[in-house]
Order: structure tokens, then C-alpha cells, then sequence
């Protein structure tokens, strides 16, 4: 027995390959699309925004502010100064001082000065030049089965002025490093200058807000251990953050010319994060978030910190791929077996219902537990699964309706085919009264040759029969009303019109003729002595269309001419004729056939009768 893929095998076929895909794409292939996905899943579910934030913005109202429209490091000083009376937990710069390092200048003494006053961090940023590590060191554990990434180690680093760097409480990182849109997704964790592991800007920042001690740095890939909650890296040594969006900016976002003139309320920075950074593009300090196209990047530093604050950071473990994986070969089976039951548009509707849940799942585990399932790959998979499945079963619908057409046309007229196939839910045809030509066969003896040829050995003489004969009526432009036994009942002019009807039944009658005696000449049938065929023709009106109840339609004629057909088919035992034509059929033809005389029709009287045997030999 062959085996044939049907839509259920395409659709396992394409599940498995889909789940693989997702196991051995390389990562770089869909990964500008899975990082769009994210940036949407961060969007739509934000965690909550910390109060205790608050980022000083020396903006173009700033410089406005001063006397010569240039921020200088005295106003720095001032600005600091301001901020420090009210105790906040903590003042973090996203601005490097590493020029004009002249511990004597008025300036560097005043800044110095005023970050001694506060807990101060100072950021660095990544240099291709090798020199000193930042200063102060912030403190961190390591532990043994920590695997140091090896985008952590730096070449260098370029730091504020010694100066700033002894009245800072801890030095940072403040670099940033962008996606290849450019797009500034996640923090690098820690960065290794020499031997020595800084972490990042908003980390440590965090670390002295919650006033832990000491963090704790291990794993494979890395962990991080704030006080008592776990953080997750990526295998990068990362950290992903929530970007906020203009309005959240604009909240937590005071300028630093405001702060000069006491605008804030007098306790607006008692506790908190304050992050002094600049929107000025002129500062290099412009980025793209997930949320935002350009923003100042001291709003990403804050973005970590109120993530790491709120206990909601991104994570997306490597492990997730073996699960999306999963995922994918389980729902495409699912969407594979609806296939087994349902038409193509169906199963559209239902793999896309899938997907869409899919993308729930997706943005649920990310809303509970910040994880960032590929929704967007796992869709992609569903999708190729659900087109595969989809197009198979239309192209086995598509071939069943062939067949079915092709088949149901030897016994029915194509319109009658294509009405029912067409228009499955059309309501059945009601009568109509129409001329038919009908014709009917019989098989001489056929008793006698069911009774001494097993069943088995009869089915497959009927089946090659019955296949050539109605063939020949398809052919003639009739139509195979049913087959009863041995006999075939077929009707010319039904339900279509079709010119010179009669005249087609009787050239089908001698080409079934030819046919049957032809067949009886082939060995299976020669040994088994397959009978002759007769045939009775007669036309006259009858009505036409459906009968039935609604389990079992039949779409038939009703008539003297059908019954008389019926009669004249076996009328040829007495006559010793092959085709006997009726009266009716004979005025209607324009064929010369010879008349028989008058003989009794039982239920229908005497009548004159005719036969189309001669026909035979003339053709």
C-alpha cells in the first residue's frame, strides 16, 4: 500500500522543522524583529515608577541661565550644592570631568568641594588608551563559579580629574552601547578596568539608595545579588531596562536652572536618585531607547535604576529558546490537527487564533514575571506551520473536488456536478417538466452469471462495466440517473438542453453496444460467458428535479417515457432485438430505423415499435 502525505503529515512535517528553526537560526537573523517585539511587550506593560528618581537636566534653560550661556564648572558646583543641603541618597553624574584637571583653578576647588558634600558617583567611559583605573573602587563580592563575560574587560577608561575623583563617595560606568539600530536596549552590568570590576551608573547608584553593603557577583551566565533580591545577566553580563516613555521623562525631569533658583519644593531631593546629566546635543549625551528615538542618556541610566528599584528587569534566559521550541511543535500539532476535521478556511481562523494566543502567553509571562518570550519568533514558526497546513488541505480539498467532479460527472451532467460541489447549502431543485430521452440497459442472463461466478469475481466484472459504460453516457452528453443491479438507467436532455437528444441516446445505445461486445471478447469476461446488452430507448415529457427526504436525496425524472424505456429495454427478450426504440423517439430521430410492427407493452397497450440493430452494421 502507498503512502500519501496528507495535510495532517505536512502539517507534523512542517511543526517539526519550525520548532527547529527556532533551536538553529543563528540569532543575528531575526533578531532586529524579536527586539522590536520586546521594545512593544516593554511598552505596553511598564512597571511602576519609582518617586525616589529624579533626574537634573542642565538644558538649553540652563545655559540660557548663566551670564555668558556657558555651563561651567562653578555652576556645577552651585548646582551640587544645592541639591546637597536636602540629603539625597545619592548624586550620580553622567558627566565625565576630565579635562583642565589644575587642582589650583577656583573652579576644580569649588566642584571638588561641592561633591564632598553628598554621596557622589562619577561616571566613566570607554577609551581605547590605556591608564589608571577610576577611583573610588565600590565594594563587590565575588563568587567562585562566577564566568566573567568578556565584554566586560575594557582597553581603558576615561575618567574625571583625580581631584573630583578623590571628593566622589564611587566611580561608574556611564558608557552606553547600542544595538545595531543604534538603539540603547541594555546596560552592560560591570566593567573590568586592570583587576578592577566597576559596575554600572544606575547599578551603583541603586546599591547606595538601598544602602547595601556589599553586592554580590557570580554564576554561569552571571547573577547579581542586591541585598536579597536575585538579578539575572544575560549572557553578555547585561542588564535590560524599561524605557520611559516623553511623559514619564518629563515627571521625574527638573531642569537644572530651576534648581539654582530654589524652584523645587525644599525637600524635593531628601532620599532619592539624583541623576545630573544634559539633553544638550552639543554634550554627545543623545540616544535611541526603546521607547524614544533620541533621549538624553542619563534618562537611560535613571531607566536601570528605577527597573533594578522596582524588581521588573527584562530577562530572557537562554534556556527559553528549548521552551519556545516546545511551544512551537506543540501548537503546530495542534494547528496540524485541525487539518483532520476542518476546511482551509477554518483552519486559518484557528492557527491564527494560535498565534494570537500565543502573543498573550507571551505578554502575561512578561507582565508577571519580566520574562521576554519570542512571541515574534514563535509567531514567524506558527505562521509557516499554519501556511503549510493551510495550503495542504487546500490543495487536498482541491484535489478531492477534482475527483469528486471527475467521478460524479460519468453518473451526473457537469451542471448538476458543479451545483452540488458549488453551492453545498443550495436548497434541493424543485420539479421540472422537461422532454427526456431516456435509456436503460440490462445484461442478457445476468442471474444465471451471478449465480455461478463468486461475488468477488462479479464486483470486479460489474466494476470495469459500469465504468466504460457510463463513460460512454458522460460522453453523449447524457446523464446517469442510477445504476440497479445490472442495469443502468440514463437520461438525455437532463437537466440541461442538449440539441438532437434522441438522437445522441441512440448513437450512445450502438456505442454501448460495440463497447459490450468487445468486452465480451476480453478474457475475464469470455470465460466467465458475460451476457449481451440490451437496451430500451423512449422520449416524452417527465418531471425533473430532486426527491427525497433530507438524509437521502436523489435527483431523478418521472414519466411514462422513463417507465415505457424500462419496458422497451426488456421488450428485446421476445423481440430478439439489442436496441429497441419507442414510438416517440422513433418520430424525433433522424436516423432510419426499421420498424418491428405493433406489439403489446404490458401497462402500456399496443404500440408500434422499432430497432436500431440495423445501425449496427452500417456503422
Amino acid at each position: 500500500m502507498t503512502f500519501r502525505f496528507r495535510p495532517f503529515h505536512m502539517g507534523i512535517l512542517a511543526s517539526l522543522i519550525a520548532a527547529l528553526m527556532v533551536v538553529v537560526l543563528p540569532e543575528t537573523l531575526l533578531e532586529g524583529g524579536r527586539e522590536l517585539y520586546f521594545d512593544r511587550l516593554t511598552q505596553l506593560f511598564p512597571p511602576r515608577h519609582s518617586d525616589d528618581i529624579v533626574v537634573v537636566d542642565i538644558d538649553r534653560k540652563a545655559f540660557s541661565s548663566v551670564g555668558d550661556q556657558k555651563w561651567q564648572r562653578a555652576n556645577t558646583a552651585a548646582l551640587i550644592d544645592k541639591i546637597a543641603v536636602q540629603k539625597p541618597a545619592v548624586i550620580a553624574f553622567d558627566l565625565v570631568f576630565s579635562t583642565d584637571c589644575d587642582t589650583a583653578a577656583p573652579a576644580n576647588q569649588a566642584l571638588a568641594a561641592a561633591l564632598s558634600r553628598a554621596p557622589t558617583l562619577l561616571g566613566f567611559l570607554l577609551s581605547d588608551v590605556e591608564g589608571a583605573a577610576p577611583q573610588p573602587l565600590p565594594p563587590l563580592a565575588i563568587a567562585k563559579s562566577l564566568t566573567v563575560p568578556e565584554i566586560w574587560f575594557l582597553p581603558g577608561a576615561e575618567t574625571s580629574c583625580p581631584v573630583f575623583q578623590k571628593a566622589a563617595a564611587s566611580s561608574a560606568a556611564s558608557f552606553l552601547i547600542g544595538d545595531e539600530d543604534s538603539r540603547v536596549r541594555r546596560v552592560q552590568a560591570f566593567s573590568i578596568v586592570g583587576a578592577d570590576p566597576f559596575p554600572a551608573l544606575g547599578l551603583e547608584a541603586v546599591r547606595r539608595y538601598l544602602k547595601i553593603k556589599t553586592p554580590i557577583l557570580g554564576g554561569t551566565p552571571p547573577w547579581l545579588k542586591l541585598g536579597r533580591d536575585l538579578f539575572s545577566l544575560a549572557e553578555d553580563g547585561s542588564l535590560r531596562f524599561v524605557a520611559s516613555d516623553q511623559a514619564e521623562i518629563a515627571r521625574r525631569t527638573v531642569s537644572a536652572a530651576d534648581v539654582l533658583v530654589d524652584n523645587p519644593p525644599r525637600d524635593y531631593f531628601e532620599g532619592k536618585i539624583v541623576f545630573i546629566g544634559s539633553s544638550m546635543p552639543n554634550l554627545g549625551g543623545l540616544r535611541g531607547s526603546a521607547a524614544e528615538p533620541l533621549v538624553a542618556s542619563v534618562q537611560i541610566h535613571a531607566d536601570l535604576a528605577n527597573s533594578l528599584i522596582q524588581k521588573f528587569v527584562p530577562t530572557r534566559h537562554d534556556w527559553f529558546v528549548d521552551w519556545e521550541a516546545g511551544y512551537v511543535l506543540l501548537a503546530g500539532l495542534l494547528i496540524a490537527l485541525l487539518t483532520v476535521r476542518f476546511r482551509p478556511w477554518a483552519i486559518a481562523l484557528g492557527g491564527v487564533a494560535v498565534i494570537a494566543m500565543s502573543l498573550g502567553l507571551s505578554a502575561l509571562m512578561y507582565s508577571r514575571a519580566a520574562w521576554l518570550i519570542d512571541g515574534f519568533t514563535v509567531a514567524l514558526a506558527l505562521a509557516l506551520v499554519l501556511l503549510v497546513a493551510a495550503f495542504s488541505q487546500f490543495a487536498e480539498t482541491r484535489r478531492a473536488e477534482r475527483v469528486a467532479r471527475q467521478r460524479f460527472s460519468q453518473y451526473l451532467p457537469q451542471s448538476v456536478v458543479d451545483r452540488y460541489i458549488d453551492n453545498p447549502n443550495a436548497r434541493p431543485m424543485a420539479g421540472e417538466d422537461r422532454q427526456v430521452t431516456a435509456l436503460f440497459t440490462d445484461i442478457e442472463a445476468f442471474s444465471n452469471l451471478a449465480g455461478r461466478v463468486s461475488p468477488h469475481v462479479l464486483v470486479g466484472l460489474l466494476n470495469v462495466y459500469f465504468a466504460e459504460v457510463t463513460k460512454l453516457v458522460s460522453d453523449h452528453g447524457g446523464m446517469v440517473d442510477k445504476i440497479v443491479g445490472d442495469a443502468v438507467h440514463a437520461f438525455f436532455n437532463a437537466p440541461e438542453d442538449l440539441e438532437n437528444h434522441v438522437d445522441k441516446a441512440i448513437e450512445c445505445a450502438l456505442a454501448i453496444f460495440r463497447l459490450t461486445e468487445e468486452m465480451r471478447e476480453r478474457l475475464d469476461f469470455k470465460v466467465q460467458e458475460f451476457g449481451r446488452t440490451r437496451i430500451g430507448i423512449e422520449t416524452g415529457m417527465a418531471v425533473l428535479g430532486e426527491v427525497g427526504i433530507a438524509g437521502k436525496l436523489d435527483y431523478t425524472a418521472h414519466g411514462n417515457a422513463i417507465n415505457l424505456a424500462a419496458r422497451l429495454q426488456d421488450a428485446n427478450k421476445f423481440l430478439g432485438t439489442t436496441i429497441c426504440v419507442g414510438p416517440a423517439a422513433e418520430k424525433e430521430s433522424a436516423r432510419p430505423l426499421r420498424p418491428l410492427g405493433k406489439h403489446e407493452i404490458r401497462g402500456f397497450g399496443t404500440m408500434e415499435l422499432f430497432t436500431a440493430d440495423d445501425l449496427m452494421k452500417m456503422t
